[in-house]
């Protein structure tokens, strides 16, 4: 049973434009061999909400978000999804039941994500295995918009365990990636070097194949050959049950000898089948015991075991994409939370520094003893092994009265 692919990757408005632009076959040129720009007129949509993608998507979320304040620049617009399976699985759907699939898989986001969430959804029929390309708005029900809540781990791995068993209940023969397994966490070039391996396996596969349907073919032997042929007969004495004093009489009766007699032209039609025959065998043995058969086996099972990799491979991929991600916003999220404790140890060194000013009696009892507040601080600091952002404000005031006193 082939297994479903349902990958998502994160779209932040700088990559609406070009994915849009490849999703609509906006342009003539694509980076992508496999697409077949004489096929692209068969693309279809399923949802389509909008003619620009940057512009409409963000018009949406501005007009429907419950909060007033403004979208972060490099906040996630789009969760688009990327349903599809292998190429054996469409080629036993007609391009009806086809449809019907992804009809399917769209009722079944539109169900857990909202369908006026749903952007677009494009099937793209002009490359080597359809697919659909499905753009989300990620707002939570109370249409906050947040990626990492919606798509958060928990709704991933339901997305993986409860679509392929939507789309069986829709009648579809199609089961989820394999759970569990071993795998190797690959990168895209490394992924693209795995399918273009397996094509090279599957083209060698259907050349042995040829090989040896070349060979059973050669001389075939004719399904009827014919023969006319009759029993050899011979006179033979057999007691007739008739006696005369004492003395039983015998009768001549045909009998078979258990030849059977053919003409010569009958007799080399059946030799020359009979050895075309024994050629034929012979050298399906040898093929049999040759390398040729064994690598076949051999191509066929690690062509299996590519197709199997292949999908587990996009779930890891879509993996790390994910984790990768968050990292990306987690470390976006600490820069600010950095950012704001410096100011703050600078408000807290300038109060400090007019606390003590207005109840020290003199500048240089104020100078000294602000010296010492700050070298106490910066000594706690350095044990702590913490950035001495304390220290820096006050050299940085430092050298300023310094250069000032030059001028």
């Amino acid at each position: 049973m082939s297994m479903i692919v349902a990958r998502m990757q994160k779209m932040k408005a700088e990559n609406l434009i070009g994915i849009g632009n490849h999703n609509q076959r906006k342009t003539k040129n694509h980076s992508n061999p496999d697409i077949d720009t004489s096929l692209s007129e068969l693309n279809y949509d399923l949802v389509n909400r909008t003619d620009n993608y940057k512009r409409d998507i963000e018009n949406f979320i501005n007009e429907n978000k419950s909060t007033t304040r403004a979208v972060r620049k490099d906040a996630v617009l789009i969760n688009e999804w990327i349903i599809t399976s292998d190429r054996k699985f469409f080629e036993n759907l007609s391009d009806e039941d086809t449809k019907e699939f992804f009809i399917s898989a769209k009722e079944y986001f539109a169900e857990n994500f909202g369908e006026e969430n749903i952007r677009y959804a494009t099937v793209h029929l002009d490359e080597s295995t359809p697919h659909l390309h499905m753009g989300i708005v990620p707002f939570d029900k109370d249409k906050k918009l947040s990626a990492k809540r919606v798509f958060n781990r928990e709704a991933l791995r339901n997305v993986q365990e409860n679509l392929p068993r939507h789309l069986q209940e829709k009648g579809f023969g199609i089961k989820r990636g394999l759970e569990g397994s071993d795998r190797k966490n690959l990168t895209v070039p490394e992924f693209k070097e795995l399918k273009k391996k397996e094509k090279e396996i599957e083209r060698e596969i259907d050349r042995k194949r040829n090989e040896l349907k070349a060979y059973t073919q050669e001389n075939k032997i004719p399904n009827k050959i014919d023969v006319k042929v009759k029993r050899e007969m011979e006179d033979v004495k057999v007691p007739s049950g008739e006696k005369f004093l004492g003395h039983e009489f015998t009768k001549t009766v045909k009998k078979k000898t258990g030849n059977i007699i053919i003409s010569e032209e009958d007799f080399l039609k059946l030799d020359s089948a009979l050895k075309i025959g024994r050629e034929k065998e012979e050298r399906l043995n040898k093929i049999l015991d040759s390398d040729v058969h064994k690598e076949n086996r051999q191509l066929k099972a690690t062509v299996e075991d590519l197709k199997t990799k292949s999908n587990e491979v996009i779930d890891d991929y879509n993996s790390l994409v994910k984790d990768y991600n968050s990292l990306i916003d987690e470390n976006k999220g600490l820069r600010a939370t950095i950012g704001n404790l410096r100011e703050e140890i600078r408000l807290i060194y300038n109060s400090t520094k007019e606390f003590l000013k207005e109840r020290t009696s003199d500048l240089q009892a104020f100078k000294s003893t602000f010296k010492d507040l700050v070298n106490t601080i910066s000594g706690n600091v350095g044990k702590a092994n913490l950035e001495n952002n304390f220290q820096k404000e006050y050299k940085k005031e430092t050298r300023s009265q310094s250069r000032g006193m030059s001028r």
